[in-house]
């Protein structure tokens, strides 16, 4: 990681514009309707909205990827776009990083929201620039559900967003596993079904202080032995599932697993001081278990806490979480106050 102290990004208020982009997958068109959501739901609470998309991409690789690039130079660069929200993930953001005008986004620090392989473009910019960014909800699959979004969801985002002191990380009382087919003629009108949330887990016991930084597990291995990875040591690593090769379809947990020996073959285990795990996406009892009880084994020597089933990542609903915050663990403390930001989110 390149010697830089981190940049705050300005809190987002009211009447502020917030820029969509979509830097991974490009589904715009596909999901309009959802597209269209989620601007009715920003506006509402007094938001502008600037969508930045380009609807057919130049034929060239090349050229694609540059003018990828260049809506989200342009996102940055709009003096009147306050936050960056990106549209969805992908398996594509991977692209952008070497084509990426860093000098840009450093002298134009703004809020930047995403989550799955978008673990990929927090990484990158905050090697290169220092900016904190915010690992949270994206457009289309969040923000522009029906019939609303979900209360925790939007309340949390908006509060990490719009407030400057730290807090101990709420824990959602319910959850959703139910899958909604976003192309169905009348899409998902009706919320889904909402059940107890399961409890936090201490797969380890312990009480440290660090720095949060992580992603989607897939997505970090991606970024061993590159530029682009930051240096880990000291920090309390955030880890969580994406989706499976299908829609609604939970992710492999022999890929998983694989993924989490990458990582400590990559040394980046032995580096943390501890780990905040997400609950994994469609994953049941017997399979979060296993999950739970494949990363305890994985972390086989790290004498590090553990915190386990957090709503974060591709978990219904979810946190938004800012990412090089410094924030403290403590499995023997008041359960809310166990997870805890010590520090401003965002700057006045």
């Amino acid at each position: 990681m390149e010697n830089q102290s981190t940049i705050v990004p300005p809190a987002l208020e009211r009447g502020d514009t917030i820029a969509f982009i979509s830097p991974s997958s490009r589904l715009n068109n596909l999901f309009s309707r959802r597209i269209h959501k989620a601007t009715s739901f920003f506006e509402h609470h007094g938001f502008h909205i600037k969508v930045i998309y380009t609807e057919t991409l130049p034929s060239s690789h090349l050229s694609a990827i540059e003018l990828r690039c260049s809506e989200l130079h342009t996102a940055f660069a709009d003096s009147s776009v306050k936050a960056i929200l990106c549209t969805i993930g992908g398996l594509s953001a991977n692209e952008l990083l070497p084509h990426l005008d860093y000098d840009l986004i450093r002298q134009h620090p703004k809020i930047f929201c995403g989550y799955s392989d978008i673990t990929i473009l927090h990484h990158a910019i905050f090697a290169k620039t220092g900016l904190r960014t915010f690992y949270g909800p994206a457009v289309i699959p969040e923000f522009g559900e029906e019939p609303q979004p979900m209360e925790f969801t939007a309340d949390n985002f908006f509060e990490t967003m719009m407030r400057e002191i730290g807090r101990s990380v709420p824990k959602s009382a319910v959850h959703t596993m139910e899958f909604k087919d976003w192309l169905a003629k009348d899409e998902d009108i009706q919320p889904r079904t909402l059940e107890p949330a399961p409890r936090w887990k201490w797969l380890k016991a312990g009480k440290v202080q660090g720095r949060l930084y992580g992603g989607c597990l897939p997505s970090l291995v991606q970024l061993c032995g590159t530029r682009y990875l930051p240096d880990y040591t000291g920090r309390i690593l955030l880890l969580e599932l994406p989706e499976g090769d299908k829609p609604g379809a939970p992710f492999s947990l022999d890929a998983a697993r694989t993924a989490m020996a990458d990582l400590r073959n990559a040394g980046l285990l032995e580096k943390v001081v501890g780990i905040v795990v997400g609950r994994p996406y469609m994953y049941d009892e017997k399979m979060s278990a296993a999950f739970e009880k494949m990363v305890f084994d994985q972390c086989y020597d790290l004498e590090v806490p553990i915190l386990a089933g957090v709503d974060v990542g591709h978990s219904d609903p979810m946190l938004t979480i800012p990412l090089d915050a410094m924030v403290s663990l403590d499995s023997g403390a008041m359960e809310h106050e166990q997870f805890v930001i010590l520090e401003e989110a965002v700057k006045a």
